[in-house]
């Protein structure tokens, strides 16, 4: 059926009439709309249209060969577009079109994906309406002249702007080469010269403006040869890196730098030659969160009434047992960068003074700095401190952060602690688990940054995992949470494999259904990390 044949039979009549689009469908200049979701009120969350359109046939091959990059530059000439198309008609929503804003990197993102010469839109439209009836002539400009029309502009504009494409594709393109070679050169991270890590603001996205450019110490700097030729810039070395440096001289600035370095950053945004393993995990020290079935004894151990941490479950985590339940549990699910920063750690869990020992007499934890020469066998360790002599004794690499600018400060630090010899543990990895019994989520929805839902006791904070950059990522764990039965029996490594699997064939692959504009990419390791915290999970070691 098509929409206009179905608007014109339903106009004037009560709201609930516009159901009877659900499925109805025409195409428009080569743009076929497709009603795919019908909202129940004129003040309930807006209806869901489908855009289907062939690329220009001019579209040059050096952009269809990354439809990552390229799916993302038509998304935000969509954001911008559908804002500027959008007019308020009758009540509630009525008129709204829209997708979510992008953040500064390039994602895969439900509202707009390219599948060879095709493309898939996905737009959130408010079906107009007045005293809740149905506004006929208003919503078939909507559906059959706006959204065509808003689509075919974006599509021009891959002509009109193609230096701006290119620009798009060729950060996009470096970005991907720099990744692939840290392997290549041992590294786990790589900050390039003249990168801008200050944000404008905290919580700003945009660059500080006169902000001190990056530059490498000449004994770190690498050169990474890329497409578009070589990439000066520091790298982090596999091991042990920690970044000292008096408060307020960017240490924790770097670290964030390398923290979202698992994606690809937009032009403009200052950081398009950071990069890391996308395997990258910060931790951080969380109090109350639930752990189920973790082995921390490598750190937790000699408790009172000689209580178990081989299989260490609780549903109210201290800061030192919830940090040391993050370790292993990245570690259990392939991280092979850890990240750490001293001002959002347990202290106790970081490191020990072994002069304190005689006056404590029991030692039931041991610290990260007393294994972290072995934890780097499994998984490198970045850890940001102000400067402590237990962790830059057990580093392999020391940067000092002074006005934003680092030094090599490796030898430096040996000369200094020649002669002291912190103790030195073993590091033991975590015992794999298989994920035996979820909760049952019933209507799951997203407030804010918490998940609710029946059969939950409470909300869940969503917020504990600092490496998600858009609310569309924390949308997409709410709607992968009701599907988590179908990981059953899988262990944390299993499921990160099969997560990442589904997303690289696309939202309906991965959600088994018409997704809704309003989901970003995470990563396999973000839904273990969403797992590992979730209330009524059990899990079992093998």
């Amino acid at each position: 059926m098509s929409i206009g044949r179905v608007l014109s039979r339903i106009n004037g009549k009560g709201y609930r009439a516009y159901r009877e689009l659900q499925g109805a469908s025409e195409i428009v200049d080569g743009v076929r709309v497709r009603v795919v979701r019908v909202q129940s009120d004129p003040f309930a969350p807006p209806s869901v249209a489908r855009l289907e359109a062939s690329l220009p046939p001019s579209l040059p091959e050096w952009a269809l060969e990354e439809p990552v990059p390229l799916s993302d530059f038509l998304y935000r000439k969509m954001h911008v577009l559908l804002r500027k198309a959008a007019v308020k008609i009758g009540e509630g929503r009525s008129g709204f079109l829209g997708i979510p804003r992008p953040g500064p990197v390039m994602l895969r993102r439900s509202g707009l994906e390219v599948h060879g010469r095709r493309l898939v839109a996905r737009v959130w439209v408010g079906l107009p309406s007045r005293r809740r009836r149905v506004l006929a002539d208003a919503a078939r400009e909507l559906l059959l002249q706006k959204l065509p029309r808003t689509l075919l502009k974006a599509l021009r504009a891959l002509a009109s702007e193609q230096d701006s494409l290119r620009r798009h594709i060729t950060a996009w393109q470096v970005q991907e080469d720099l990744r692939k070679s840290l392997p290549r050169h041992k590294l786990v991270a790589f900050v390039g010269d003249g990168s801008i890590l200050p944000r404008r603001c905290g919580g700003c996205e945009e660059p500080l403006p006169n902000a001190v450019p990056f530059e490498s110490p000449p004994s770190l700097r690498v050169e990474v040869e890329t497409r578009h030729g070589p990439v000066t810039g520091m790298g982090i070395r596999r091991g042990v890196t920690v970044v000292a440096g008096t408060a307020f001289h960017g240490k924790t600035t770097l670290l964030e730098a390398i923290q979202y370095g698992i994606y690809n950053h937009i032009p403009g945004d200052g950081r398009e030659r950071v990069v890391s393993l996308r395997s990258t995990v910060k931790v951080r020290a969380e109090d109350g969160r639930r752990v189920a079935c973790v082995d921390i004894s490598t750190f937790i151990h000699s408790l009172p009434d000689n209580r178990d941490t081989y299989c260490f479950t609780t549903e109210n985590a201290s800061g030192a047992t919830s940090m040391a339940a993050a370790i292993q549990e990245a570690v259990e699910a392939g991280a092979q960068l850890i990240l750490v920063d001293e001002d959002t750690s347990a202290t106790n869990l970081l490191f020990y003074d072994e002069r304190a020992e005689p006056l404590l007499r029991r030692k039931t934890v041991t610290t990260i700095s007393e294994q972290a020469s072995s934890i780097a066998s499994k998984a490198s360790l970045v850890v940001v401190s102000s400067g402590t002599a237990p962790l830059i004794a057990s580093a392999t690499t020391v940067v000092v952060m002074e006005d934003y600018r680092p030094r090599d400060a490796t030898t430096e630090s040996k000369k200094i602690l020649e002669g002291y010899q912190p103790p030195q543990q073993r590091y033991k990895p975590p015992r794999h688990r298989r994920l035996e019994l979820t909760p049952r989520l019933v209507k799951p929805r997203l407030k804010g940054r918490w998940l609710t839902a029946r059969g939950l006791s409470q909300p869940f904070d969503l917020g504990f995992n600092e490496q998600l950059v858009e609310e569309g990522q924390l949308r997409l764990l709410v709607a992968l949470s009701p599907r988590l039965h179908e990981l059953r029996g899988m262990t944390m490594r299993e499921i990160v494999l099969h997560i990442d699997s589904l997303i690289a064939k696309g939202f309906k692959a991965l959600l088994g259904e018409e997704p809704d504009p309003g989901y970003s990419e995470v990563r396999g390791i973000d839904v273990a990390m969403t797992i590992n915290r979730l209330p009524g999970i059990r899990m079992t070691q093998q």
